[in-house]
Protein backbone atom coordinates (compact mmCIF):
# COMPACT_ATOMS: atom_id res chain seq x y z
CA UNK A 1 0.00 0.00 0.00
CA UNK A 2 1.56 3.32 -0.95
CA UNK A 3 2.23 5.89 1.94
CA UNK A 4 1.28 9.25 1.54
CA UNK A 5 0.76 12.90 2.85
CA UNK A 6 -0.63 15.64 1.31
CA UNK A 7 -0.45 18.84 2.15
CA UNK A 8 -3.33 21.42 3.36
CA UNK A 9 -4.20 22.11 0.03
CA UNK A 10 -5.10 19.13 -0.92
CA UNK A 11 -8.19 19.17 1.56
CA UNK A 12 -9.16 22.58 0.79
CA UNK A 13 -9.56 22.32 -2.82
CA UNK A 14 -11.11 18.54 -2.22
CA UNK A 15 -13.93 20.56 -0.02
CA UNK A 16 -14.18 23.52 -2.56
CA UNK A 17 -14.13 21.50 -5.31
CA UNK A 18 -15.54 18.44 -4.39
CA UNK A 19 -15.90 16.77 -7.66
CA UNK A 20 -12.84 17.49 -9.19
CA UNK A 21 -9.11 15.97 -9.18
CA UNK A 22 -8.84 16.90 -5.22
CA UNK A 23 -12.15 15.55 -4.40
CA UNK A 24 -11.23 12.37 -6.27
CA UNK A 25 -8.54 11.66 -4.59
CA UNK A 26 -9.27 12.73 -1.06
CA UNK A 27 -13.29 11.40 -1.43
CA UNK A 28 -12.80 8.60 -4.13
CA UNK A 29 -9.29 7.03 -3.52
CA UNK A 30 -8.45 6.29 0.03
CA UNK A 31 -8.46 2.63 -0.09
CA UNK A 32 -5.68 2.94 -2.49
CA UNK A 33 -3.30 4.28 -0.02
CA UNK A 34 -2.42 4.87 3.82
CA UNK A 35 -2.75 8.46 4.67
CA UNK A 36 -0.57 10.07 7.15
CA UNK A 37 -0.27 12.91 9.34
CA UNK A 38 1.75 14.77 11.71
CA UNK A 39 0.18 17.01 14.54
CA UNK A 40 1.88 20.11 13.02
CA UNK A 41 -0.07 19.05 9.64
CA UNK A 42 -3.17 18.43 11.54
CA UNK A 43 -3.18 22.19 13.12
CA UNK A 44 -2.03 23.76 9.97
CA UNK A 45 -5.09 21.36 8.25
CA UNK A 46 -7.81 22.59 10.50
CA UNK A 47 -6.89 26.45 11.03
CA UNK A 48 -7.05 27.00 7.24
CA UNK A 49 -10.14 24.59 7.09
CA UNK A 50 -12.21 27.10 9.27
CA UNK A 51 -11.01 30.09 8.27
CA UNK A 52 -14.65 32.14 7.32
CA UNK A 53 -13.41 33.26 3.43
CA UNK A 54 -12.39 29.25 2.83
CA UNK A 55 -15.67 28.01 4.57
CA UNK A 56 -17.87 30.48 2.29
CA UNK A 57 -16.18 28.40 -0.77
CA UNK A 58 -16.72 24.83 0.60
CA UNK A 59 -19.41 23.15 -2.00
CA UNK A 60 -19.89 19.71 -0.29
CA UNK A 61 -22.77 17.32 0.01
CA UNK A 62 -23.75 14.90 2.78
CA UNK A 63 -21.19 12.57 1.87
CA UNK A 64 -18.82 14.79 1.04
CA UNK A 65 -18.06 16.82 3.37
CA UNK A 66 -15.99 19.37 6.19
CA UNK A 67 -16.86 16.05 8.30
CA UNK A 68 -15.77 13.64 6.00
CA UNK A 69 -12.35 15.19 6.20
CA UNK A 70 -12.18 15.26 9.83
CA UNK A 71 -13.26 11.42 9.78
CA UNK A 72 -10.32 11.15 7.34
CA UNK A 73 -8.02 12.89 9.29
CA UNK A 74 -8.70 11.03 12.58
CA UNK A 75 -8.24 7.76 10.73
CA UNK A 76 -5.01 9.11 9.07
CA UNK A 77 -1.85 7.45 10.52
CA UNK A 78 0.01 9.77 13.25
CA UNK A 79 3.41 9.80 13.02
CA UNK A 80 6.17 12.21 15.42
CA UNK A 81 8.25 14.34 13.07
CA UNK A 82 11.86 15.60 13.93
CA UNK A 83 13.12 19.29 12.72
CA UNK A 84 14.64 18.76 9.43
CA UNK A 85 17.61 20.86 7.96
CA UNK A 86 16.92 22.08 3.88
CA UNK A 87 13.95 21.21 2.28
CA UNK A 88 11.35 23.62 1.15
CA UNK A 89 12.51 27.42 0.09
CA UNK A 90 9.28 27.97 2.20
CA UNK A 91 10.55 26.70 6.17
CA UNK A 92 6.65 26.44 6.54
CA UNK A 93 6.42 23.68 4.58
CA UNK A 94 9.12 21.59 6.05
CA UNK A 95 6.09 20.41 8.28
CA UNK A 96 5.31 18.19 5.35
CA UNK A 97 8.48 17.05 4.26
CA UNK A 98 9.38 16.34 7.82
CA UNK A 99 5.83 14.06 8.31
CA UNK A 100 7.00 12.31 5.08
CA UNK A 101 10.10 11.32 6.13
CA UNK A 102 8.94 10.31 9.85
CA UNK A 103 5.82 8.59 7.82
CA UNK A 104 8.69 6.56 5.11
CA UNK A 105 5.91 8.29 2.61
CA UNK A 106 6.32 7.06 -0.81
CA UNK A 107 5.03 10.43 -1.72
CA UNK A 108 4.06 13.91 -0.77
CA UNK A 109 1.25 15.76 -2.68
CA UNK A 110 0.81 19.61 -3.12
CA UNK A 111 0.40 22.10 -5.06
CA UNK A 112 2.78 23.86 -3.76
CA UNK A 113 5.36 25.06 -6.00
CA UNK A 114 8.27 25.13 -2.74
CA UNK A 115 7.43 21.85 -2.41
CA UNK A 116 6.93 20.55 -6.34
CA UNK A 117 10.00 22.20 -7.35
CA UNK A 118 11.99 19.41 -5.33
CA UNK A 119 10.79 16.62 -7.19
CA UNK A 120 12.06 14.62 -4.61
CA UNK A 121 13.34 14.50 -1.19
CA UNK A 122 14.92 12.02 0.69
CA UNK A 123 13.28 9.11 -1.86
CA UNK A 124 10.13 10.53 -1.50
CA UNK A 125 8.52 11.47 -4.46
CA UNK A 126 6.53 14.75 -4.70
CA UNK A 127 3.77 15.56 -7.06
CA UNK A 128 1.08 17.42 -7.77
CA UNK A 129 -2.71 15.73 -7.08
CA UNK A 130 -2.92 14.93 -11.41
CA UNK A 131 0.31 13.21 -11.05
CA UNK A 132 -0.64 10.98 -8.12
CA UNK A 133 -4.33 10.70 -9.56
CA UNK A 134 -2.07 9.13 -12.81
CA UNK A 135 -0.59 6.55 -10.75
CA UNK A 136 -3.21 5.49 -8.68
CA UNK A 137 -5.00 4.83 -12.18
CA UNK A 138 -2.77 2.58 -13.72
Amino acid sequence: MLRVVFDTVVFVRSLINPYGRWGELVFLHGDKYQLFVSPAVVEEIFQVLHRPIIVKKFRTDEYLSLETVVKLLENANLVKTTKITGGSRDLKDNKFLATAIAAKAHYLISEDRDLLDLKNFQNIKIVDCLGFLKTLRK
